[in-house]
């Protein structure tokens, strides 16, 4: 019996856990409100505009300031068949967005903890959950994909830079080795003049010593 208890307690907290939707109270538009609420995994802006969709699969919605959307006569098949009225806030709370839900099947009878129809309202709440997972997965995949293009993009441009930089650096070798022709040219010349030059100064050496001899025995003719 003991084993069974806890089996039954550990089944129990693990239901509670896996629950999505929960029954609360909340402020919509300054009026305090009866309903269900549950939190979307996803940025609250994605959140109220997936919600004005889904809402509007049903009857005609009214959407109000901050996240506040409502209907008199949504048509939700499973919870009644008459038209319903019902309130609804999308907000963020504590990091976290907030899908809080209040809907009245009678004169101040709204559904909640202890209504015949919560299971039914939870599925449906939880069947936009569904929606709102499968979006943001779509979403994830996109932007991997629009960050995959960008760093595509940048790669193409990286790689017409590097062209152009191999480009220049061609020229630059162009230009570096037609200095080198240049320079080594211009290294003949110099070695011819240096050759040339030392004839020249052997000549002028030789020319030097025959007019020292000539101003020698011009000398000597004097004396």
């Amino acid at each position: 019996m003991k084993k069974i208890a806890i089996l039954l307690f550990f089944s129990a907290f693990a239901f509670h856990a896996s629950a999505q939707v929960f029954s609360g109270m909340s402020e919509v538009d300054k009026s305090k409100k009866e309903g269900v609420y549950t939190f979307v995994n996803t940025q609250e802006k994605y959140a109220r505009a997936s919600w004005k969709a889904y809402l509007s699969k049903f009857g005609k919605v009214i959407e109000g300031k901050n996240g506040t959307f409502s209907s008199s006569d949504i048509k939700i098949a499973g919870i009644s068949d008459s038209p319903l009225v019902l309130v609804s806030k999308v907000s963020e709370e504590n990091k976290k967005v907030k899908l809080f839900v209040s809907i009245a099947t009678g004169t101040d009878e709204y559904i909640q903890t202890g209504h015949a129809k919560l299971s039914e309202t939870s599925t449906w709440m939880e069947d936009f959950i569904k929606i709102v997972e499968l979006e943001e997965a779509v979403r994830i995949e996109e932007n991997k994909l629009a960050e995959l293009i960008s760093a595509q993009a940048k790669n193409s441009k990286q790689a017409e830079r590097l062209i152009r930089e191999l480009d220049s650096n061609a020229r630059q070798i162009n230009n570096l080795e037609e200095r080198l022709k240049e320079a080594k040219i211009e290294k003949e010349k110099i070695l011819t003049n240096q050759v040339q030059n030392k004839v020249d100064q052997k000549t002028k050496e030789e020319e030097i010593a025959v007019q020292k001899a000539a101003v020698e025995s011009a000398k000597q003719k004097i004396k």
